[in-house]
Order: C-alpha cells, then structure tokens, then sequence
C-alpha cells in the first residue's frame, strides 16, 4: 500500500489545489517517501507527509512551528513559571483542536523555541476511508496550527512591523 498511498495522497491533495513536491530528505531520515505541501492561498502553511522506513504501514502528517522572535523576547519577559503557563495553554487549546495528534514544544516547556504537530494516519485507514477522511486529517492539523499561532497572538499580540504601515487609525 505505501507505494499506493502516495500516489493516492499526492493525487487528492492536487485535487485540493495543494502545491505538492517530492520531499528530498538525506538518508539519515530514513524515509520511504515524503511530499513536501503547501496549502492554496495566503499565507501558504507548509507541512511534510512521510512514510517512515521503520513505520511502513503509516504516513504522518507533519508540522513546525518556530516561535517567532518577537513571541520569543515577550516570553523571555516572564518567569519560568508564567512561561509554563503560556505555553501549557497554547497546548490545551492545540490538544482541544486534535486530541489524536502528538504535539512536541523544543527544547523543552521552560525555553520553547519550536512546536511540532504528528498526526499518524495508517493505511488501512487510507484505502477504507479514502480522500474524505485524509482531508478532514489535513484540516484537523492545519487547524491545530492556526490554534497555536493564535494561541501566541492572544497572549503577545504582536503586530508585524510591514503590517503596521498598512493599518490606518478611523478619524
């Protein structure tokens, strides 16, 4: 099925009006294949789905997100034990948005400087559910991205500086 399943994958997501490209991984990856995504429109997200040599019955929907630097020195602002309470709920919210996907905060909850987004998919799933199911999949981790980033927004609302320029004050 892995072979099966990436043409399949790579045919709805095309379908979807996905940017879709052959992930190029070094072999320390140890991956059968991967596709390197990004969805319709702006902003574009960017997200990989890969078949992993040591898991070859599953494909995982994978996402980063880098904490931005201007979310990073308000952050730094606080104590360790505010820090832990941001970011235990911007991951309360994430979890609440995708309870089956495995959400990573790098290095660690005290000094995040990265989360990612794991949702397992196997193919068994794939061919018994088919295109239906595997988009509600993508949707549910895009969403789980746009919770995190609003999650960082509602505690630092930081307002991009080229974006600042362009918002005009009512008279």
């Amino acid at each position: 099925m892995s072979n099966n399943a990436y043409e399949l994958i790579s045919k709805w997501l095309v379908e979807e009006s996905f940017t879709i490209r052959r992930l190029e991984a070094p072999p320390e990856a140890k991956i059968l294949w991967g596709l390197d995504v990004f969805t319709p429109g702006q902003p574009s997200v960017n997200f990989k789905i890969i078949n992993p040599a040591d898991k070859p019955d599953r494909v995982l929907i994978v996402l980063g997100i880098g904490i931005s630097p201007d979310h990073r020195r308000e952050l730094d602002k606080l104590k360790q034990t505010e820090k832990l309470k941001v970011i235990s709920n911007i991951l309360g919210k994430a979890l609440s948005v995708c309870i089956d996907c495995q959400i990573t905060v790098q290095p660690n909850m005290i000094d995040p400087q990265a989360l990612s987004i794991l949702l397992a998919l196997f193919n068994e799933e794939i061919a018994l559910y088919g295109k239906p199911y595997f988009m509600r999949l993508v949707a549910r981790t895009l969403n789980t991205y746009f919770a995190i980033i609003s999650g960082f927004n509602e505690w630092f609302p930081v307002i991009p500086e080229d974006s600042r320029k362009k918002i005009q004050p009512y008279a």
